[in-house]
C-alpha cells in the first residue's frame, strides 16, 4: 500500500495548537461572529464546555473495499485517531496540544500541516467551539441552496496560510463542511451534536458506531510514539489462495461484457494472465477456481456464469455493497 494511500489520502486539511504563546485571534465580528455563535448554539453550547474526555469508534470505507475499524481518544485540545487498514497495517495521527505526529508499521513523522487543520475539526471535542482560534482569519463568501434549505459559505485560513472553505447549514447553523470533508448524520450524544457519518473526497467514507463521554482516557495516549506500530491481523480480508487454472479454463471466460448501465467491460487472457480491463482500470484476475476470480488483495470477486452447455454467458462482479450482472457480448 503506498504512503499516500494510508495517510487517508490528502483529503483532510489542518493546523497547530490553537492555545499556543503569540497566536492571533481573528476577527470574528458581524456576519462571521454570528455564524460561529449558531455554530456553537447549534452543536451544544453548555454541553460542549462539558466535554473533558471524548472516546469515538467507527468504520472507513474506502472505494470498493469493506469498512475498516478505528478509534478516536480525545481530551479538549488533544486527540489521536488510530487506523487499522485492510491488509493490517496500522496507523494513528496524534496532536498533544503543541505539535502533531504520524506513526505507521515502518516510521513516524510530523503531520503535514494541511492534514492537522481538519483532524482539529474532526476530533477536538470541544469543536466548533474552537474555529475562531482555528483560523486567524474568516470571510463570508456567499450562499448556496440545498434541500435542507442552504449553506453560508466561508474562506478561512489558519495562522499557517492553510485556505479551507467551511459551509454552515442554514437554518440549522450546524457546521456541515470544512474542505473535502462533508459532516453529515447529526445526532445529540450527552447533549452535544456530532456527526456520525463524514465523506471525505469522492471515495472514503467514516461512519461513526459509537461515541462516548467520560471515559478515562491517558495523557500518554497523545504522546508522540517513540516506536513505530506493529502489523496487525487483517480486519477485512481473509487469506488469499489462489490455484493456477488452464488457460483453456481463462480463454472460457475471455470476452467482452456489458453491464446494465452500458459500460463494456474487457476479460482478455495474457500468456499465462488472465486480465480485466473497464473504463476506469485493469489489473489482473487471480483464481480462486476456474468460474471464480479475484483481484488481488480487495473484496472485489468476478463470477463467470455458464450455461448448461458449458459456454461462459455472463459475469457477476460481486463487492461488499452491491453486486453488477454484465452480459457476455462478444
Amino acid at each position: 500500500m503506498s504512503r499516500s494511500m494510508v495517510r487517508l489520502a490528502a483529503v483532510i486539511v489542518t493546523m497547530t495548537c490553537a492555545g499556543r504563546a503569540g497566536a492571533q485571534t481573528p476577527s470574528t465580528s458581524g456576519p462571521v461572529a454570528r455564524l460561529l455563535e449558531d455554530c456553537v448554539r447549534a452543536s451544544g453550547g453548555p454541553a460542549l464546555e462539558a466535554v473533558q474526555t471524548e472516546t469515538r469508534k467507527g468504520t472507513l470505507t474506502r472505494g470498493a473495499d469493506g469498512p475498516a475499524p478505528f478509534e478516536v481518544v480525545a481530551r479538549p485540545g488533544k486527540w489521536r485517531y488510530s487506523q487499522v487498514f485492510a491488509w493490517g497495517d496500522q496507523q494513528s495521527f496524534g496532536f498533544d496540544g503543541t505539535r502533531g505526529w504520524v506513526v505507521d508499521t515502518r516510521s513516524i513523522e510530523p503531520m503535514e500541516a494541511r492534514q492537522l487543520v481538519d483532524l482539529q475539526v474532526l476530533w477536538d471535542p470541544r469543536m466548533p467551539r474552537n474555529l475562531g482560534e482555528l483560523f486567524t482569519t474568516m470571510e463570508v463568501t456567499g450562499t448556496e441552496k440545498t434541500e435542507a434549505g442552504g449553506i453560508t459559505k466561508v474562506r478561512a485560513t489558519s495562522r499557517d496560510g492553510v485556505a479551507v472553505e467551511l459551509g454552515f447549514e442554514r437554518p440549522s447553523g450546524l457546521l456541515v463542511r470544512a474542505g473535502d470533508m462533508r459532516l453529515e448524520d447529526y445526532r445529540a450524544v450527552d447533549g452535544v451534536m456530532r456527526p456520525f457519518r463524514v465523506r471525505l473526497g469522492e471515495n472514503m467514507v467514516m461512519t461513526l458506531s459509537e461515541i462516548r463521554h467520560g471515559e478515562t482516557v491517558d495523557d500518554a495516549d497523545f504522546e508522540r510514539p517513540s516506536c513505530v506500530l506493529q502489523v496487525g491481523e487483517p480486519p477485512l480480508y481473509r487469506p488469499e489462495k489462489h490455484i493456477q487454472v488452464t488457460t483453456a479454463a481463462m480463454d472460457a471466460c475471455v470476452g467482452e461484457y456489458e453491464t446494465p448501465d452500458g459500460q463494456t467491460l474487457r476479460v482478455y487472457r495474457k500468456d499465462t494472465h488472465l486480465m480485466y480491463r473497464s473504463p476506469r482500470t485493469s489489473f489482473e484476475l487471480l483464481a480462486n477456481s476456474e468460474t471464480v476470480f479475484v483481484r488481488g488483495y480487495s473484496n472485489l470477486e468476478f463470477h463467470f456464469v455458464k450455461d448448461p452447455a458449458g459456454a461462459v454467458t455472463s459475469m457477476v462482479l460481486v463487492m461488499p455493497d452491491r453486486r453488477i450482472d454484465a452480459k457476455k457480448v462478444r
